[in-house]
Formats: structure tokens, sequence, C-alpha cells
């Protein structure tokens, strides 16, 4: 173990210091072949004259004053956990499980400090529910470009409120967002207005499609209460068919939704609506668009369930939001099919504790392959 004879201050450089050892430290470095490496250190603690600061020397092959690994084992730890998960580094390394999953947060935290917004023009805004223990309310709000894929922000809650953060940082980078995709949800809808008022919402066919299939199941789940124990076997079960295109089932799961249809008029009317629905994001040209959806609201109007009319309802007061989606051909598909990317995060690492460490893998998400173990 060699000595240190001189010492600077970390903070201003000074070389008017007071050096006090304050003990031996192990740090661990890449091993040789199959032999541990460490170097065995005096640290000391220096206290400065000219900044009055007091604080551990700094070292230039550890990251921080706290490390106990070298930089150079960092990088490999990094490079690795596209790779291997966290208990097998840590198994490989000799590590603590905590300090390679310390590593790895310490240079996502870096790498998504400042995220650019400068040049973003789309973005696409949903929630995701992600258990008691995460966000507010088990919800996290996610904001992502619609055409890298790149995830801007990560909000807690469901609210409108919680995108505040993402509002200061786009008025401190000037951005221009023309195009916002979004589903249904109030509360989204309004934080829009308010703070882009300028930018195009945007529903797409999911979202509708969506909200149309919630109104059939609604449907399903009362004709099911006022039905005897002994005739409910008849809708039981059915659910996932219901919501499936129709064209999309068996011979055997069309004949059932053809026969409980015909048994249930409340029924067969909202699932034959649900497909007349689906059928007009066939056409292309908006008029014909424009009357299709006026027709189909008079029809669910005149039908007479309560769901349909309600639907009706909301179709027309987001009418410009879902004709948008024929101006504009923009879909929020990715962020549906990003957020079945987080659910495969979360059950490649059994849930997180640390929601921070959560937030921070949603960022790096869409560098990721969903066949890669995290």
């Amino acid at each position: 173990m060699s000595k240190k004879k001189t010492f600077n201050c970390s903070k201003c450089k000074s070389a008017d210091v007071t050096a006090t050892a304050t003990g031996i430290r192990f740090i661990k470095s890449l091993p040789v072949g199959t032999k541990k490496t460490s170097f065995c250190v005096q640290m000391h603690r220096v206290r400065c004259h000219d900044c009055d600061s007091y604080l551990m020397e700094k070292l230039s092959f550890i990251s921080s004053s706290k490390s106990r690994i070298t930089k150079v084992l960092e990088r490999h730890i990094i490079e690795l956990r596209a790779h291997m998960c966290i208990q097998s580094l840590a198994k490989y390394f000799k590590l603590n499980w905590h300090t390679v999953k310390a590593v790895e947060k310490t240079y996502l935290s870096k790498k998504y400090s400042k995220v650019p917004l400068k040049h973003i023009s789309s973005i696409g805004i949903d929630e995701i529910h992600m258990g008691k223990r995460i966000g507010d309310k088990g919800y996290l709000t996610i904001v992502r470009d619609l055409k890298s894929g790149a995830t801007l922000f990560v909000g807690k809650g469901k609210k409108g409120e919680c995108l505040d953060g993402f509002m200061k940082k786009l008025k401190s980078s000037k951005a221009n967002i023309e195009f916002v995709a979004v589903d249904l949800a109030p509360s989204f809808t309004a934080w829009i207005k308010v703070n882009l008022p300028q930018s195009i919402i945007v529903y797409d066919h999911f979202h509708v499609i969506k909200l149309m299939n919630d109104r059939l199941n609604k449907v399903r789940r009362r004709i099911s209460r006022e039905l005897e124990d002994e005739d409910k076997g008849e809708i039981k079960g059915l659910r996932w068919k219901f919501n499936r295109n129709n064209e999309d089932l068996e011979e055997t799961a069309q004949a059932e939704i053809k026969q409980c249809c015909s048994l249930f008029s409340e029924l067969g009317i909202t699932y034959a609506l649900k497909e007349a629905l689906r059928r007009i994001y066939r056409i292309k040209d908006l008029v014909f668009v424009e009357n299709a959806l006026q027709y189909w609201c008079e029809k669910a109007d005149c039908s007479g369930v309560p769901e349909l009319i309600s639907m009706a309802k909301t179709i027309r007061k987001h009418a410009a939001g879902i004709l948008a989606f024929w101006k504009t051909k923009i879909t929020s598909a990715i962020m549906e099919g990003f957020n079945n990317k987080i659910g495969w995060l979360t059950r490649q690492a059994y849930g997180y504790r640390d929601e921070e460490y959560l937030i921070l893998k949603i960022f790096d998400l869409p560098n990721l392959k969903t066949s890669k173990t995290l």
C-alpha cells in the first residue's frame, strides 16, 4: 500500500489543506482471470482552509468518495446489464445486489437528467396502473414522442395536474407541439386545452373502440344481474368473445355470440352497433365518415339502450378529436404497445419497490428489446 504525500481540496482545488487519515478501504476492480482484484487504499478526510470545506479525498479511479468499486468495473456492469439480470451480475462479480442496482441507477439518472424537447412536434399521453406502491394511487402518466418513441416525461397520477412538470420543461425548451394523441379521459383533454390550446387533440380508433367495448360489457353485466342464476349460463364467460372482432372469432364462438344476441335484444343491438362503429374506421373519405358517425349516433339514440345513448353523447362531445384521426393519420397505438412493454418490465423484475428506479427504467425502456433479461 503506497502513501499519498500531497492533497488538494476536491471542491476548490486549493493545496492549503489538512489531511487526516480515516482508515483503510478495499476498492474492488475487474478480476484478472479467475483472481479477485482489489486496491487497498489509505483514505483521508481533507479540511480546506480556503473554502472551509471538510470532505473525503477524491480518487481518480472511483466515481464518488463513497464508492467501493472502480470506474472500470462500473462500466463493465453497465455494458453487461443489457444481457444479464442484477442478481446474475452480482453473483458474477461477487458484489452485493444493491451495489449493482445503485451503479445502474446512477448511470440512468445522469443519462436522463435532461431529456431534449426542442424538436418534438407530436406527443402521446397515456396512464398505466402500476400497483398501490407506485405513483399516485398506483397510476403513472407517461408522455412519449410519437415519431421516435422516446419517453419524454413520467408523472405520478392520472390527472392533468401530474403533467405540470412536463409543461414547465416544454416552455423552457420552446417546443411547438402540433398534435397530442390521447384517450378520451376528460382530465387530460381539459389539461391540453388549457396548456396547449394550439395543439390538435387526436382520439384514435383504439380508444374509441375500447370505450365502446366497455359500454358493451356494461350492458352484458346489467343483463346478467337481472337474470336468475339458472339462466346466467347463456351469457357467462362471453366477455372476451364480445370484445374481439367478429371476423377473428372461430365459428363456434360466432355461433355463441349470435345465439346470445338473439336471446337478449339489448345486447344484440349493442353488439351490432359496436361492429358498425368498427366498420366506420374502414372508410377513408372524411365526408362519409362524418355522415356515418352522425347516423350511428342517431341509431344509438333510437335504440333506447342507456349505455348506447351515453356512447353517442361521448362521440358528439369529442367529434373534433375523433375526426382528427382521419385528418392527421396519427395514432397512439405506440402508447398502448409501450404499456404492454412496461408490464413485461415489471414481470421480469417481479415488481419494483424503488419508484425512482422504476421511472428511470421506463425512460430507458424504448432502448431495450423484450427478449433481453432485466
